[in-house]
């Protein structure tokens, strides 16, 4: 069936690659969108952050799927289909971007992931699928890390989104729930006062991304 295939692509793990898979495949959902969210992940971290929450990340109509259960599942209809992968190999990357219609490489401010981002932009550019980084875990108490990070990114020519993803406490506890960032509460059983802002980020970041998709 056709369905825009959205891939979260890193050659390393620890750049909040599957926070912001599944965040994007609960804000498309929410939103009356059909959504397959794929896990290529070998420790199955969407999977398992969808069953802590007795599935209470997608909205009826949406599904989460195993990588070895992804044929099956995309011969169904869906909107979007959001893929995301494990911190892999060169070869494994090129290959899911080579069936993507747009990768999304989320990238922290900091050294060894500006080099990664770096890499795997040569094996996103040599599949020729359009691509955009995001900024991911910026530390508002240091807005010029995230800035200097855009620069170098700009400088050596890759398009880094306009949209970013601070860190809050938010995203760990609503990963530990296994919910969608809107609903992360606090120990003592509260909505997390940061839940609302990180909520927006990801719907600032997927209509961003919708531009980039061609139609």
């Amino acid at each position: 069936m056709a369905h825009k295939i959205i891939t979260i692509a890193g050659l390393k793990g620890g750049t909040a690659k599957t926070s912001t898979a599944t965040n994007l495949g609960a804000w498309w959902s929410s939103a009356g969108r059909r959504v397959l969210l794929i896990d290529a992940d070998p420790n199955g971290s969407a999977t398992k952050l969808h069953a802590r929450g007795d599935g209470a990340l997608l909205a009826e109509g949406s599904a989460v799927a195993p990588i070895q259960q992804a044929p099956m599942a995309m011969a169904k209809s869906w909107d979007l289909v959001v893929v995301d992968t494990a911190g892999g190999s060169r070869d494994e990357q090129r290959t899911y971007a080579e069936g993507s219609d747009f990768v999304l490489a989320p990238c922290q401010p900091a050294a060894s992931s500006i080099e990664q981002v770096v890499d795997l932009a040569e094996i996103l550019k040599a599949a020729g699928k359009p691509f955009g980084v995001v900024l991911t875990m910026c530390d508002t108490r240091r807005k010029v890390d995230a800035t200097k990070t855009r620069q170098v990114l700009e400088r050596v020519g890759l398009p880094v989104l306009t949209s970013q993803i601070t860190l809050l406490s938010a995203w760990p506890k609503a990963e530990a729930a296994g919910v969608a960032v809107r609903d992360a509460r606090t120990d003592a059983d509260r909505p997390d006062a940061g839940a609302a802002t990180a909520w927006q980020q990801i719907g600032d970041l997927a209509a961003e991304i919708e531009t980039k998709v061609k139609p």
